[in-house]
Parts: C-alpha cells; structure tokens; sequence
C-alpha cells in the first residue's frame, strides 16, 4: 500500500526482511492443542489477517496525515475514536451484568490505556520518522514480542521454536537496521 501511495517500492532485501521477520513470528505461536476446534483456530487466523490489513491502512492513514499533524494529536483523535466506537458497540451488544470488582478492573483500564497511549504515541512518531513501511515491518514482530515479554514478566515457558522463532524475527529487525546504514555508506561514497 506504501508503494502505491507514497511510491515507496519495497526492494528486494525488503521482501527478504518481510519473509524472516514472518517464518519467525509464525514460530513464535504456541502450538495448538486438541483443546481448541479447528472452527476457533481458523477464526483466529482470519482475525489475525483482518487485524493485519487494517493495520496497514492506519499506517498508511497516519503517514498522510502525520505530514501535518503532531503525533500526539493525531494519537488523542485516534483514542477518541476509539472510545467512541467501544462505547456504541457497547450499547449495540450489551455486557452480560454480573458481580464484578469494579476497582481492580478501572485501576487496569488507567494503566492500560495509558501505557497503550504511550505506545501508539511512540508508533505515530516511529511512523512519521521512517515511514508507514518501515514501522509496518517492525510491527509485525509484535507475536515474538509478546512471547518475550511473557516469559520476562510472567516466567513463562517457551519452547525451543518459540525461542528460534524470536531470534529470526531479532534477526529480521537487525538486518533492516542495517539496510539504513548500508544506505547511508552508499550515499556518503
């Protein structure tokens, strides 16, 4: 999408980075267990792809307009939109009523969706800096992330293709790193 709009044409060593960065998050999945139908998980994988379409939209979206906007205002619309469509699909499909602790749930609601709008901030920045491309690239190795966040904070387990899986994508980011800088050579030369 970044190549039509922006005319920004992925090369070569792109499609490469894409392709690692891929394999290694495909690996970073737990594998599925007889637990689950194969009606979930293929809702899941069509969510997942959905997710990722719309993504590429918002990051093309915020591209144009960060050319005239500041980040954060752009980040404050983007949460009230948000907020404001959470709050008509609430009203459309109502919450089963049930006795929750209301406290524990408003204290993670703060902290979450401050820490989200940090997060989106600094993507809105990476975005404006380096392009809708490029900080789609780099979001992409969000599963492998989370793997190592998991077993970090909570000790969770990984296995070892887990573990090979986020040093691919590890990988995938280093060598488009390193595209910049093979790029910068060039230009100085």
């Amino acid at each position: 999408m970044s190549w039509r709009f922006f005319g920004d044409r992925p090369t070569l060593f792109r499609w490469l980075v894409m392709a690692i960065i891929l394999v290694g998050s495909a690996l970073t999945i737990p594998q599925s267990s007889a637990t689950y139908s194969s009606h979930t998980i293929a809702i899941g994988i069509f969510a997942s792809f959905g997710a990722g379409i719309v993504y590429a939209f918002y990051c093309i979206i915020a591209q144009k307009c960060l050319e005239k906007f500041h980040p954060v205002p752009f980040t404050w619309i983007s949460f009230a939109s948000t907020l404001l469509l959470s709050g008509v699909s609430l009203l459309l499909w109502p919450a089963k009523s049930g006795q929750l602790d209301w406290t524990p749930l408003w204290i993670g609601s703060i902290f979450s969706g401050l820490v989200s709008f940090i997060g989106h901030t600094l993507n809105n920045v990476g975005i404006r800096m380096v392009g809708a491309s490029t900080a789609s690239i780099i979001g992409s190795s969000s599963p492998a992330l989370t793997a190592l966040v998991a077993w970090i904070t909570i000790h969770k387990t990984l296995n070892v293709i887990q573990s090979v899986g986020i040093g691919v994508v590890t990988l995938g980011i280093a060598l488009l790193s390193a595209e910049g800088f093979v790029k910068s050579l060039k230009i100085r030369d």
